[in-house]
């Protein structure tokens, strides 16, 4: 979207795009209420507990009115709320009390109880801290979250990248990844389980210099790409990437990264530029075009890879993307979808593929054969795929140390509920 407005999804569909003004915040929190509400119904049809993340502070004092994402949502499924905050990065405390002193009465009701996640250190020594924010705010404390160090999980938001250590120093033995890091990026996540191999050194850059020491480059998925292809040429990188591309580096595109690497975008209703239409000359680094269109393409997909260094093995993700990109004759695909449909695209020489599919390094056999192609470049020799913890292991530790630090008994009770029975000895 433009500077100004935002685009806005109701139920994973593109409604359209909202300018701030006055008449507008209005109007779109009339809509977003009802919308909340509607979404609410249909998920108690189908479920007994539904569990409401908010976003940001609930006591934003210049957006109080306007926050639909929070204590509105709260109020109309009158639900308990619990208050989590962040205390690796520092002012958890602070935060805690503060916030219940912002919060309108009615919104300070609903509060029941305070979490603190990422915790280093001795528990011992925050105790006292715990204790104070209880007694200055009347709300109990239901346990500290601690920082899981191998954990592998994911970031929630891409603002995260803008603390992760951007540098070139590379530890020895590792491929050198960069991820383009651009202005819009979004679905960084695709690329946790690259860094967390002991072999990989993963950046995030945009710096045209970072790529001439690159083993491989990602451009990866963004909310706009065109105004992000315009991005990579005021900065240089698109000639950075085809150098690159032309030495015989391999490049990947997911997603908008995808359509970038083609030879055309048309844009003719609008999409990418606030209604304006717009055609931009892409990377050209496969052969490729790609049409943006109002509807937005949502969907999960099992592939096989189409690709020389992975024939055949196993891939599976998602798709969300409103661009609709289609092979040039010759141009070869990169998957094959579902046993029958064609997905991505690949260069003559196989180094350049691109693919809408969000978690494509996710399966450990075909993120190892990349690496290795990677491996093989530097003459080192090919590793096998022992596997890091896949996602479901990961989120079960997670959900282990969560069970661990938090009063369960408490929260049940909070849901109505006694609880899980306790074993027989």
């Amino acid at each position: 979207s433009a500077p100004g407005q935002v685009q806005v999804i109701v139920q994973g569909r593109v409604h359209g795009d909202v300018k701030s003004s006055a008449r507008s915040e209005q109007e779109y929190l009339t809509f977003s209420l009802q919308i909340i509400a509607e979404s609410l119904h249909l998920l108690r049809s189908e479920y007994e507990i539904i569990v409401l993340e908010g976003a940001g502070s609930p006591a934003e004092i210049n957006l109080i009115n306007q926050d639909v994402a929070n204590m509105k949502a709260a109020h109309l499924a009158e639900a308990p709320v619990l208050l989590v905050s962040d205390i690796d990065r520092g002012g958890a405390l602070a935060a805690a009390v503060g916030t219940m002193m912002l919060l309108p009465e009615q919104d300070r009701q609903r509060v029941a109880g305070f979490v603190m996640n990422k915790f280093r250190g001795d528990l011992a020594l925050l105790e006292p801290g715990l204790a104070l924010v209880e007694e200055r705010t009347g709300v109990p404390v239901y346990g500290v979250v601690p920082y899981l160090e191998e954990a592998y999980l994911a970031e929630e938001d891409g603002v995260a990248l803008d603390y992760a250590q951007h540098n070139s120093v590379h530890e020895e033995g590792c491929v050198r990844i960069y991820v383009i890091h651009l202005p819009h990026i979004s679905n960084f996540t695709d690329f946790a389980a690259l860094s967390a191999e002991d072999d990989v050194t993963l950046i995030y850059t945009n710096d045209a210099a970072d790529l001439h020491e690159a083993d491989a480059i990602i451009i990866p998925g963004t909310k706009n790409s065109m105004r992000d292809l315009l991005f990579l040429h005021e900065l240089g990188l698109d000639k950075a990437i085809k150098q690159q591309a032309k030495r015989g580096i391999p490049v990947v595109g997911i997603c908008g990264g995808y359509q970038m690497l083609g030879t055309l975008l048309q844009d003719p209703q609008g999409s990418e530029f606030g209604g304006e239409p717009t055609t931009l000359a892409g990377l050209g680094l496969v052969a490729t075009t790609t049409i943006f269109h109002q509807q937005k393409k949502v969907v999960r997909v099992q592939a096989k890879a189409q690709l020389t260094f992975a024939r055949g093995l196993e891939v599976e993700g998602y798709e969300i993307h409103m661009g609709q990109t289609e092979r040039a004759a010759g141009c070869e695909a990169a998957f094959m979808l579902d046993g029958e449909l064609l997905e991505g695209a690949c260069s003559v020489n196989g180094n350049v593929w691109g693919t809408y599919l969000h978690g494509v390094f996710d399966r450990p056999g075909f993120r190892r054969a990349w690496l290795n192609l990677l491996r093989e470049r530097r003459g080192w020799q090919p590793l096998g795929a022992e596997a890091i913890q896949d996602r479901a292991q990961r989120f079960d530790a997670l959900a282990d140390a969560v069970q661990e630090a938090l009063d369960m008994p408490a929260l049940y009770r909070l849901l109505g509920l006694s609880g899980p029975k306790e074993e027989k000895a």
